[in-house]
């Protein structure tokens, strides 16, 4: 029920942009809701909706995201916020777009966004933000959202706009619109995510080596900020696993031998799948707090060890170590299912 009448709010959003007057004022009623509904949000979600509006963060960070330290408080993931005050939040976007808000509007939709996402609410959602962006081209609009619009792209198979969007955003050194960054670091994320998701096209492209060259760049790209990204760091560590799985042994001597790459990060880088597997491992532990990556990442480590062990290429003596390790992820992420 609550995911109807999420998506109710969605399409009334998305009417009454379309209908409104761009000349017409908020009436005092009109304001007076809005007001009210801002007001009523818990303290939590009130100083994350003035960080969005603030642009103090180019992406909606998680807790844990940057600190090395992480303590029990920190371990809950912003989707239990969002998703707690779904129809609270989108009742105040309907609310700031009836009162002409455009600020609050966006940053609404920006803090919402990931968790829509999920929800396979974004096509709606980017369309509420090219209206709001319609009406009021002066407002910022957070980095996250463009990128949100390139993944879209990626998913949907219209690729030359996906890249289209991140290499503007590359060469540009992130620059979107009115958006202001308070950091170089800032910036450089922005582009560490736009080459990530570049990496993922030419992932679908097939082109294994220049896919898993991409998304190093952005590994580097990540460790290289004053705090690194765990939750970047993970992802990208996930997708070079299942990059190399698909890679040839002759791309991946190229790529183990590109100067350029280090991959001692990996361990031993004898053999693709080992390589493979410890980038699972290690994308395990960056996303330790999301269960859902964890299961993907343990299983794949899993499947890297279970598939070498009965290579030829694996050295009989190893193979039980290997076949045991191979448990071991298994038994993680079937802990992790079962949690989750």
């Amino acid at each position: 029920m609550a995911d109807q009448d999420a998506g109710d709010l969605l399409e009334q959003c998305v009417k009454l942009l379309e209908t409104a007057s761009q000349s017409s004022q908020p009436t005092e009623a009109e304001q007076l809701i809005y007001c009210n509904n801002r007001d009523f949000l818990c303290p939590e979600l009130a100083f994350l909706l003035q960080d969005a509006v603030n642009m103090k963060w180019p992406f909606v960070p998680e807790k844990w995201q940057y600190k090395q330290i992480v303590s029990p408080n920190d371990k809950t993931n912003l989707s239990d916020l969002i998703g707690k005050h779904l129809l609270q939040l989108l009742a105040l976007l309907k609310t700031s777009i009836a009162a002409q808000e455009a600020s609050t509007a966006l940053a609404v939709v920006f803090l919402v966004d990931r968790f829509l996402y999920w929800k396979d609410e974004s096509s709606r959602l980017l369309k509420i933000t090219k209206l709001l962006h319609r009406r009021s081209p002066h407002t910022p609009v957070a980095p996250q959202l463009i990128i949100r619009q390139a993944r879209v792209y990626l998913n949907s198979g219209k690729l030359q706009k996906a890249e289209y969007i991140l290499s503007s955003l590359i060469y540009n050194s992130g620059a979107t619109g009115c958006w202001v960054y308070h950091s170089e670091s800032d910036r450089a994320l922005v582009q560490a995510v736009s080459v990530q998701v570049r990496g993922m096209i030419l992932q679908k492209l097939g082109l294994w080596r220049e896919a898993a060259e991409l998304i190093w760049a952005s590994l580097v790209g990540y460790y290289a900020l004053p705090k690194p990204d765990k939750k970047g760091i993970g992802t990208s560590l996930g997708l070079l696993a299942n990059i190399l799985v698909s890679m040839s042994d002759e791309d991946y001597q190229v790529f183990r031998t590109n100067p350029d790459i280090d991959l001692s990060l990996l361990g031993d880088r004898s053999h693709r799948l080992l390589s493979a597997a410890q980038a699972a491992k290690m994308a395990v532990v960056y996303s330790q707090y999301t269960s859902l990556y964890v299961l993907t990442n343990a299983v794949a480590q899993g499947t890297c060890l279970l598939s070498y062990s009965f290579s030829m290429e694996c050295p009989i003596a190893k193979r039980q170590s290997f076949l045991l390790e191979a448990q071991e992820a298994f038994t993680i992420g079937l802990l992790t299912k079962e949690e989750g």
